[in-house]
């Protein structure tokens, strides 16, 4: 898969003609290079019309049009740092995730996992606007209205909304972020950009179903979970700078491993030592964020029981988007 740095230096120019001609490898490359490794198989033997892919980034969200002229069977890497929308202008796609099977069509848009596999048949007749969304950033805007952080990103519903009458709003947003795309690069634009990325990312996490629509609803995320799941989590917190096992974690819980296990994926949809990576990354930040100059970032981790500093550093900018170094300089300037 390509780094981020790799993708950021393929990027290209606003509104640029990415791919054209009849070169179906040549454009899965390029495509390659902005988005994820992925395989395409062309499902004619000969075009029916030129291939002509262009890309706009804004801010945080970009804008793709692609027509590969014939249909096309496509399996991308997962995505890890961004979601797809995916809005057919012409034809139909179908999706499919694990058991998941989706059809998209003119007028109705899918939101395609970031951390999970997917495959796609589009039709000859396809030409789809594909927008790129930053994963971190559309978990900030639900974290903020939460007012918590979250262990994960939303996961949302794969099948296609009608734009029109399920999810008007999300269309609004697009027609303006479309809108903008035409617009030379300048203050203006990137003010509105701003503004219209944002109604965006409001208007997907309340009108496209999630698996936090509940929460998104209710302002909260629901507190109703065993005493045995609240019992482990103050034991991982009064234990982040030290070692322990799931053993250890389950015996404070009084109950058995099993039972751990099933209780944090029913009620917080992780296993409890992804509860606990979460947690500690969130706590290596938290004395970043207050370290003064002396501070080494290799010492908060070793601290955190982050064993592997590429890692950790890895996970570290993955989850907040700037590296630990980087908090730390912010921290201090």
């Amino acid at each position: 898969m390509p780094t981020a740095a790799a993708r950021a230096a393929a990027r290209p120019a606003d509104g640029e003609l990415l791919a054209d001609g009849d070169d179906l490898e040549h454009a899965r490359a390029l495509v390659s290079g902005i988005f994820v490794e992925h395989r395409v198989r062309g499902l004619e033997a000969a075009a029916s019309r030129p291939i002509n892919i262009r890309y706009c980034q804004l801010d945080s969200v970009a804008l793709c049009h692609f027509d590969y002229g014939r249909g096309v069977e496509i399996h991308p890497d997962p995505f890890e740092e961004f979601y797809l929308l995916l809005a057919p202008l012409s034809g139909a796609a179908q999706i499919r995730s694990g058991a998941a099977h989706h059809v998209g069509s003119v007028g109705s848009a899918l939101v395609l996992p970031a951390d999970e596999e997917v495959s796609m048949l589009w039709s000859q007749q396809t030409r789809k606007l594909v927008l790129q969304i930053n994963r971190r950033k559309l978990t900030e805007k639900l974290e903020a209205h939460l007012g918590r952080s979250l262990p994960r990103s939303p996961r949302f519903d794969l099948a296609a909304r009608d734009l029109g009458s399920e999810t008007p709003l999300v269309r609004h947003a697009i027609d303006g972020l479309c809108a903008l795309s035409l617009m030379p690069r300048g203050p203006g634009r990137d003010l509105m950009c701003a503004a219209h990325e944002d109604a965006l990312y409001t208007s997907l996490l309340w009108s496209h179903p999630s698996d936090y629509s509940a929460a998104i609803r209710d302002g909260a995320i629901s507190s109703a979970c065993p005493r045995s799941v609240r019992r482990a989590e103050a034991y991982i917190e009064a234990h982040l700078s030290e070692p322990f096992s799931i053993d250890d974690v389950a015996r404070a819980a009084e109950v058995s491993t099993r039972a751990l296990f099933e209780s944090f994926r029913q009620f917080r949809d992780l296993s409890p030592m992804k509860y606990v990576r979460f947690r500690r990354l969130q706590a290596a930040r938290d004395i970043l964020l207050r370290s003064g100059p002396e501070e080494r970032v290799a010492d908060v981790a070793a601290r955190l029981g982050f064993g592997h500093l590429g890692r950790f550093a890895s996970d570290y900018a993955r989850r907040f988007g700037e590296t630990p170094s980087e908090t730390l300089r912010k921290a201090n300037s």
